[in-house]
């Protein structure tokens, strides 16, 4: 009974890892896992501590109240980069009192971008990007919308006139597909054309790693990537 147990038990823990996709004909794929971890200083320092505080006797980090928790972090980015994607998408981001439904969000430069305003007051929103570069929206009635088409590329902030409190982060590219993460997740971009792309895995406080990917018929490519300050700063980004 116990070895039953037990090879049910590795059964699962295989199908929860990574695994590739079908091959496609004609198609390829890229698959992996998105992660997050503190500094490499600071699980060093956690592996060789015994004297409590926010590094535990067993070699691993408390993480204590006003600690960022690396593996429960949200909102991970991964995102596929490609001339050839250009269909127009609709994102919509909730304003409430005090509070966005999203800290961040990826889009592509000419995507629509709808802001709803769920608070009790009158709002107007502005999209802020590099060099000064403001879109402004129609002022929002409580219980409606408004929508802007994103012209703007890089790292932006969508804020309030009204609220300070109202920000959301965004990251926005031409030709770009993105899907959202927790921590640990498994990624899959499928059924692609062949040729050449960039990959991208980013998060609002941390940054971003890119990278030149080639897409072959019928070939899968693994690609797993932990987001952590000194990867992201030791990383030479693809041009």
């Amino acid at each position: 009974m116990t070895k039953f147990i037990t090879t049910i038990l590795i059964l699962i823990f295989l199908s929860a890892c990574s695994s590739a996709p079908e091959i496609v004909p004609g198609k390829g794929a890229i698959y992996g896992i998105i992660s997050a971890e503190s500094h490499k200083d600071i699980i060093a320092k956690a592996s060789k501590a015994d004297d409590g505080g926010v590094y535990s006797n067993n070699g691993q980090v408390v993480f204590e109240k006003g600690m960022v928790n690396y593996h429960q972090l949200k909102e991970l980015y991964v995102c596929l980069i490609n001339p050839s994607f250009k269909s127009v998408k609709d994102h919509l981001l909730i304003a409430d009192n005090g509070k966005m439904s999203h800290r961040s969000l990826v889009i592509a430069r000419g995507d629509r971008l709808w802001v709803q305003n769920n608070s009790s007051k009158t709002l107007t929103f502005f999209l802020a990007g590099q060099d000064d570069n403001i879109q402004v929206y129609s002022p929002v009635k409580p219980g409606e919308r408004s929508v802007i088409e994103v012209e703007q590329e890089g790292i932006l902030e969508l804020g309030s006139d009204e609220d300070e409190s109202l920000i959301t982060t965004l990251f926005s590219r031409e030709g770009l597909i993105s899907q959202i993460h927790s921590s640990g997740d498994e990624y899959i971009f499928k059924n692609l054309d062949p040729g050449q792309y960039k990959i991208l895995f980013w998060f609002w406080r941390l940054g971003f790693i890119e990278k030149n990917i080639i897409i072959n018929a019928g070939e899968n490519i693994k690609l797993n990537q932990v987001l952590s300050v000194d990867k992201i700063m030791a990383n030479k980004n693809d041009p």
